[in-house]
């Protein structure tokens, strides 16, 4: 389990890194064992997970885009969860299976360390938009607004990591950020299929 000091220090280390300082990379266990024990993080990011999906269930249902009574709850919460199993370690996968080619081997470990831990920060914004909304105090069209601003933040966010953890060019930053808001598109597509169909 994680433990409180490793999820304080990590807390700080994000900070940083938001402030494009690679002293954050200190604050994360970059070893083998580190790296293991970074994807326990998707347990702490599955209740802000759900408060998240809950506002968009809302959102579906109050845009008449499906009739409440006919939702189909199970479904989409099966979906739902699915897509952020596969979502979470679609891009370690793939990143480690062209590491070599493109050179970024020797930065691999402490970069997916500190895209897991980073996550728990870059989520943040996302759940108190989606608590404030499913509370009433804002409406839909605040909320999508909102959320697409954090959106851009959050992509900023991954490029400065990306920077740092990988020691990459800007050019290889972008790659590795647009592959993985790309995976998350189409891996959110073709599960939101599963409900929607």
């Amino acid at each position: 389990m994680i433990s409180t000091n490793e999820l304080r220090a990590a807390w700080e280390g994000s900070w940083l890194l938001l402030r494009s300082d690679p002293q954050g990379m200190s604050y994360f266990d970059l070893s083998l064992q580190g790296f293991w024990r970074s994807f326990q993080v998707i347990f702490l990011l599955a209740p802000v997970f759900l408060v998240s999906a809950m506002a968009e269930k809302k959102l579906l249902i109050s845009e008449n885009v499906i009739v409440a009574e006919l939702f189909p709850a199970d479904t989409y919460w099966f979906a739902q969860f699915m897509s952020l199993g596969i979502d979470w370690v679609t891009l370690p996968l793939i990143l480690a299976l062209i590491a070599g080619p493109i050179g970024i081997s020797r930065q691999y470990v402490p970069f997916i360390v500190v895209r897991n831990w980073t996550s728990i920060l870059a989520s943040m914004p996302y759940l108190m938009i989606a608590l404030l909304y499913l509370t009433g105090i804002i409406p839909s069209g605040i909320m999508v607004l909102l959320s697409f601003t954090c959106l851009i933040v959050v992509l900023w966010y991954r490029f400065l990591i990306a920077r740092i953890a990988l020691q990459a060019s800007v050019s290889m930053a972008i790659g590795i950020v647009f592959l993985d808001i790309l995976l998350s598109l189409v891996i959110g597509e073709l599960t939101g299929r599963l409900w929607a169909a």
